[in-house]
C-alpha cells in the first residue's frame, strides 16, 4: 500500500497546483465585465468631450484557405453579410486542389462583388502563415481581421472587434470562438471545452495575460505588423508565435468576448490528436523561442503573463505526462482503500467550474450547464487522453527535429 500512498501524493500535488491556478481564473473571471464596462465608460467621456471622432477604420478581413470546399463559402457569405460595412474582404487560395476556387469565383460572378469590397488571390501551396502574409500585404485596412476558413461569423462580431481598438492602448484582440457541429460526440466535447476555455481568457483579460490569439478569430493593428513584423512562416502555429511575440515587444491586447465566430472542430478522433499535436508542438517551438518571457522583470511584460500564466503552462503539460496513469492509480486506491475523498473533491471542484459559467456567461445566467455536469464530466478524460496522445507526439517531434504541415480533417460544415 506504500507505492499507492506515494503515487496518490505525487498525484495530490500536481492536482492543488492546478486547483490553484483554475481557483485564482475562477475569482478573478467574472470581474472581466467590470474591467470592460470601465474601459469603456473612459472611451465614453473621451468621445463626449470632443476629444475623439466616431471611429470607423477600414477592416480587411483576411481568410486563408487550403481544400474549404465545404465552408468557404458560409464563411465569405458570413463575413460580406456582417452590421460592420467598411470592410474589404480578402480570400487568399494556398494552392488548394479541390473545388474551392471555383466556389469562390462562381461566387463572385453570382454576387457581382465589387474588386474593392472582396478580392481574391490563388497563389502556390507554401503554408496557412505564407497565406496569411500574402493577404496582409494586399490589405489597406487599419486593423487586419483574420479569420480561418472554416468559420461562420457572427453578424455583428466585425462591429464588436472594432470597439476593442478605439482604446489606442490595444494592439491586439482575440476574439470569441463557438464550436458549431456538435452532433457527434467528440464535437459535443470541443463545445464544452471552448465554452470553458473561452471563459478563462476572462480571467487572463482581467490579468493582462493574454497569450494565444487563435487565428480563427483575432485582429491587430496594421502597425503592429510594420514594428514586429509579419506571421512566422517556420511556425506551423503561426497565430501562437504571433501572439507571444506581441507580448514579447509589450503590445497590450483584449479579450472580445461579444465578438463571436462559429468554427467547425474536429470530428473524429484522429483528426483531434492531429489538431491538438499542432497546438502542442507550436507551442513548444514558441515557448523555446520567447523562453526569457518567463519570470521576466522588464517592466514592458505582464507580471501575471510571465510569474502565473506561462509556468502554469508548462506545469500543466508536464502534469499531463503523469495523468492518465495518476488518474487510474486514483481511482484503484480509492477502491482498494474505500477513500473516496480525492474523487469527490476533484469532482466537487468541476462542478465548481460548471456553477460559475452557468451565472456569469456572456449570453446570461444558463442553469442548463449545471444539469449537464453529471452526464458530461466523465466525458472529459477522453479529451486527457487525446491531450496525452498529442503531447507524447509533440515531444518526440521536438526530439527528432521533425515539423508538421497545415493540416485538415474530413468537413462537415458549420450549419447556418
Amino acid at each position: 500500500m506504500e507505492i499507492f500512498t506515494i503515487l496518490r501524493n505525487i498525484a495530490f500535488w500536481f492536482a492543488t497546483l492546478m486547483l490553484v491556478k483554475y481557483f485564482v481564473f475562477l475569482i478573478l473571471a467574472p470581474f472581466y465585465p467590470l474591467k470592460e464596462n470601465l474601459r469603456k465608460l473612459r472611451l465614453e467621456k473621451k468621445r463626449s468631450s470632443g476629444s475623439r471622432a466616431v471611429y470607423r477604420p477600414l477592416v480587411s478581413v483576411v481568410v486563408p484557405a487550403w481544400n474549404e470546399e465545404v465552408g468557404i463559402t458560409k464563411t465569405i457569405r458570413s463575413i460580406l453579410n456582417n452590421t460592420y460595412r467598411n470592410v474589404e474582404l480578402i480570400v487568399v487560395n494556398d494552392g488548394s486542389v479541390d473545388k474551392t476556387d471555383a466556389l469562390v469565383r462562381q461566387f463572385i460572378e453570382r454576387h457581382k462583388i465589387s474588386g474593392q469590397r472582396f478580392r481574391y488571390f490563388y497563389k502556390p501551396n507554401e503554408g496557412k502563415g505564407h497565406a496569411l502574409n500574402a493577404g496582409i500585404k494586399q490589405s489597406r485596412g487599419d486593423l487586419i481581421f483574420t479569420i480561418d476558413a472554416d468559420s461562420v461569423v457572427d453578424k455583428h462580431a466585425i462591429k464588436n472587434m472594432v470597439q476593442y481598438f478605439e482604446d489606442p492602448e490595444v494592439w491586439a484582440a482575440v476574439g470569441n470562438v463557438k464550436v458549431a457541429n456538435n452532433q457527434t460526440l467528440i464535437g459535443f466535447l470541443q463545445r464544452l471545452e471552448y465554452m470553458f476555455g473561452f471563459y478563462f481568457k476572462r480571467a487572463h483579460a482581467v490579468m493582462n495575460a493574454e497569450y494565444i490569439f487563435g487565428g480563427a478569430n483575432a485582429a491587430y493593428r496594421r502597425t503592429l505588423f510594420k514594428e514586429i513584423g509579419l506571421f512566422d512562416t517556420t511556425n506551423k502555429t503561426e497565430d501562437i508565435e504571433m501572439s507571444l511575440r506581441t507580448r514579447y515587444f509589450g503590445k497590450h491586447c483584449a479579450y472580445a468576448e461579444d465578438a463571436i465566430v462559429y468554427t467547425e472542430g474536429a470530428s473524429s478522433i484522429e483528426g483531434l490528436i492531429n489538431q491538438r499535436l499542432r497546438w502542442k508542438k507550436g507551442r513548444f517551438d514558441t515557448f523555446l523561442k520567447y523562453r526569457s518571457l518567463f519570470f521576466s522583470r522588464d517592466s514592458s511584460h505582464s507580471t501575471w503573463l510571465s510569474f502565473f500564466v506561462l509556468p502554469f503552462s508548462l506545469l500543466a503539460e508536464l502534469q499531463l505526462l503523469f495523468e492518465p496513469i495518476a488518474l487510474g492509480l486514483l481511482a484503484t486506491y480509492s477502491i482498494v482503500t474505500g477513500d473516496y475523498v480525492s474523487l469527490a473533491l476533484g469532482s466537487l471542484f468541476v462542478m465548481v467550474i460548471y456553477l460559475v459559467n452557468a451565472l456569469f456567461s456572456h449570453e446570461g445566467v444558463k442553469l442548463r450547464y449545471i444539469l449537464l455536469f453529471p452526464f458530461t464530466w466523465p466525458l472529459f478524460y477522453i479529451l486527457v487522453w487525446i491531450e496525452y496522445i498529442a503531447l507524447m507526439k509533440g515531444i518526440r517531434m521536438v526530439i527528432r527535429g521533425d515539423d508538421i504541415a497545415w493540416q485538415r480533417w474530413d468537413r462537415v460544415g458549420v450549419g447556418d
